[in-house]
């Protein structure tokens, strides 16, 4: 009789952990829903819609047929090639310049200096400046006709052509002054993380400041660093707006390519195409960050 009666009971427990159990993985899935949604609605689905018309699929205002004509046109065509490849060399010049600068003025700022919260609030300015109106900006400028191609003018000098130029340096300026700004705010924070004990224990070794920049401050910052980097190199690769403005006729950026394409000639299949390389291309490069943040073998202890 006893053993029936702890049976039962044991049963009825049962029945309640597993209920218990079911409720907190409706109650999980109930708060996962609205997440999933937005990125099932906002991002899966826009992304398949690319990916299917880059093949052929579902193409407004054309008869659905699977093909890799659209890629093949990428590949053979040098337009859309060299296209590629100079979006890429603005995205890696950008974030290159932009993170060496971004180093030194955030080792700069873990230094006590006088004007130090001033310039802290100064440089963030940029970031509240929409990427056009900076490029405006930088345009008046730079240009051939811009403030200082008039300034040097006075002198007998001929200003160098910075923009509308085959290497997009004007884009790249514009882009440096954006971003720095962003790349500081985090690498600044990371670089604020380390522990000052390490840095005078180096310094108490007769470590230079160099050396403590080079051996410390940065590899302990690798992990900001990366992410910074990544950010940045992502932004700029899929730009419009600032090449769009400030490139030459050719080479064209990719996105501005694929804006043509689009919205002059209604070559959806293509444009998705294009689309789906630079979204392969910043997913490779993605992988390749979590590979080197993530990837490193631990230290032995």
């Amino acid at each position: 009789m006893a053993q029936a009666v702890l049976r039962a009971l044991s049963a009825a427990e049962w029945a309640r952990s597993r209920a218990r159990r079911r409720r907190e993985v409706l109650v999980n899935v109930l708060l996962l829903l609205p997440g999933v949604g937005f990125l099932t609605l906002f991002l899966a689905v826009p992304l398949a819609q690319v990916v299917l018309r880059s093949v052929g699929l579902g193409i407004i205002g054309q008869a659905s047929r699977f093909t890799w004509a659209f890629y093949r046109q990428f590949l053979t065509e040098a337009q859309y090639r060299e296209g590629f490849f100079f979006s890429f060399w603005l995205g890696v010049a950008s974030t290159v310049i932009s993170l060496a600068l971004a180093l030194v003025f955030s080792a700069l700022m873990q230094i006590r200096f006088p004007g130090r919260a001033t310039f802290s609030v100064l440089y963030k300015m940029p970031l509240v400046v929409p990427s056009l109106v900076a490029a405006f900006l930088i345009l008046t400028i730079i240009a051939p006709g811009g403030l200082l191609a008039r300034l040097v003018a006075h002198w007998g000098w001929e200003w160098p052509r910075l923009v509308y130029d085959r290497w997009g340096w004007g884009i790249i300026l514009v882009q440096v002054w954006h971003n720095v700004p962003f790349m500081m705010v985090i690498i600044s924070a990371v670089m604020a993380s380390i522990p000052t004990d390490v840095i005078e224990a180096a310094r108490n070794l007769g470590a230079s400041p160099w050396q403590v920049f080079r051996l410390i401050t940065v590899p302990l910052s690798l992990a900001g660093i990366s992410a910074a980097s990544l950010l940045v190199f992502i932004q700029v690769f899929g730009a419009f707006a600032v090449p769009a403005l400030l490139e030459s006729a050719y080479p064209q950026a990719l996105p501005v390519i694929m804006q043509t394409e689009m919205m002059d000639r209604a070559n959806w299949g293509l444009t998705s195409a294009l689309g789906s390389v630079v979204t392969v291309a910043s997913g490779v490069v993605l992988l390749l960050y979590y590979r080197l943040v993530y990837g490193r073998p631990e230290p032995a202890r």
